[in-house]
């Protein structure tokens, strides 16, 4: 069961109807922004300027 489906939030059920779950889309975007940043972030995949791998 969703928080917008829960009898005792008619307010948030009432506002999730009206303009959208905004919390789970957010909480959507922020998900696949942290996956993207960590692809981008990805430091085990760098390599030194020798060539090799990096040095640690």
């Amino acid at each position: 069961m969703s928080i917008a489906e829960r009898a005792d939030a008619p307010i948030y059920a009432s506002l999730v109807r009206e303009h959208g779950d905004v919390l789970s889309e957010a909480r959507r975007v922020a998900e696949q922004a942290q996956r993207e940043v960590s692809e981008v972030l990805d430091f085990s995949r760098m390599t030194s300027l020798s060539g090799g791998p990096a040095a640690r």
